[in-house]
């Protein structure tokens, strides 16, 4: 006769499905949020809560921790180097709480043509077109991902997932897959596309597997994260690297082979830093941070060439602003006109002023600049990490 604790492990390595029976457990007792990050959360917010009045909207201390404490796990699952990540923490959290907000997001269906009894669908906004992507209703519609290229659509339906309750034990049971659908076709399925690539399921062992972050579109080419986690251990997605795959050649018939760019650095999610792609110059700007030892940062940057993969140090400012963009807040079959924040940013190579759109907001300052401005709420992350 098994114990109740062999039972419950048996039943997490075979992926049973027992959501409805586990409805009720408490996310913050999953690993990550120890207690002692959950005080020095509290504390922070507590902090940050006095020193303001005049809040955007009311908000008491008690909710404001405990909805800090589920928008930080969150941040946790859609991190740009996991599986589900999104491009902008602050921008995909908004979306959850204001539906329609920014383009790419993925929204609720509104019943899109060739969608079957059990089907769902997530939805998206490129180039000023509207697309859907069909999903089984087992897959994570939020986990989708599509963006433009010269080329067209690239995109990669969420694969299915065991476990997904249990975070050390959550994996993918196939792999992840690139497509490829013409720009103007609406439905994004595997029957009407062509198929660019599909990763390996396995990281080098059986316990051990492939991730697919966030995806870019440059111009002519992909950028897409990759990276790898064990099963069983804490899925912390670290040294996750960034690839190119040269779309046009793949559309053109020649075989789409990723070559990777960079490795991500710790030193990337700190502050504001981000990741900006020129599509017009083929080219990456990420900007990053490091402590300066006094309560503040030093500024670092790094410019790559996408197509040969040569990097340079620019020497001139680089600066940031949010401009106003218009957008559409979608509720069922009611569509409202909205305005979203677009932050550009603004540098100069050989003497060439250039400015793009901020794609990757990968530094944790982003999503506390927007929980102060949502909730009146100030978090000092170093109260936080420290």
């Amino acid at each position: 006769m098994k114990t109740k604790q062999e039972q419950e492990q048996v039943k997490v390595m075979s992926g049973e499905k027992d959501w409805y029976k586990q409805a009720g457990r408490n996310p913050l007792t999953e690993p990550g949020f120890t207690p002692q990050l959950m005080a020095r959360i509290e504390e922070a917010a507590a902090e940050g809560s006095s020193g303001k009045s005049g809040l955007r909207r009311p908000f008491g201390r008690v909710a404001a921790l405990g909805g800090l404490a589920a928008i930080l796990l969150l941040v946790t699952l859609i991190w740009p180097f996991g599986p589900g990540a999104g491009l902008d923490p602050a921008g995909r959290l908004a979306a959850v709480f204001k539906p329609g907000s920014g383009a790419a997001v993925v929204q609720p269906s509104a019943s899109p043509q060739g969608l079957g009894l059990y089907m769902i669908s997530a939805e998206f906004e490129l180039g000023g077109l509207k697309y859907y992507m069909p999903l089984p209703l087992d897959r994570n519609k939020s986990a989708a991902m599509a963006v433009e290229t010269s080329a067209g659509i690239v995109w990669s339906p969420p694969p299915p997932m065991v476990d997904y309750l249990k975070p050390k034990y959550t994996h993918n049971t196939e792999p992840y897959t690139l497509y490829l659908t013409p720009k103007g076709h609406a439905e994004l399925s595997a029957e009407s596309a062509q198929r660019l690539y599909v990763f390996p399921l396995y990281a080098g062992g059986a316990q051990s597997y492939l991730s697919l972050g966030g995806l870019l579109g440059a111009g002519d080419y992909l950028l897409f994260f990759s990276g790898s986690y064990n099963v069983g251990e804490n899925q912390k997605r670290s040294g996750a690297k960034l690839f190119v795959m040269d779309v046009r050649a793949a559309a053109e018939g020649k075989t789409a082979v990723p070559r990777e760019l960079l490795v991500a650095e710790e030193s990337y999610q700190l502050y504001k830093s981000f990741m900006a792609v020129n599509p017009d110059k083929a080219e990456l700007l990420i900007v990053y941070y490091t402590d300066d030892g006094r309560g503040g940062y030093t500024q670092h940057n790094k410019l790559y060439d996408i197509a040969t993969g040569s990097a340079q140090v620019l020497s001139g400012e680089i600066t940031t602003e949010n401009v106003e963009r218009p957008s559409k807040l979608h509720y069922g079959e009611l569509t409202l006109d909205s305005k979203d924040l677009m932050t550009i940013v603004h540098y100069e190579v050989n003497g060439e002023q250039r400015s793009t759109k901020v794609d990757m907001k990968t530094g944790n300052q982003w999503f506390y600049d927007w929980w102060y401005e949502e909730y009146g709420v100030k978090i000092d992350a170093s109260s936080i990490e420290k």
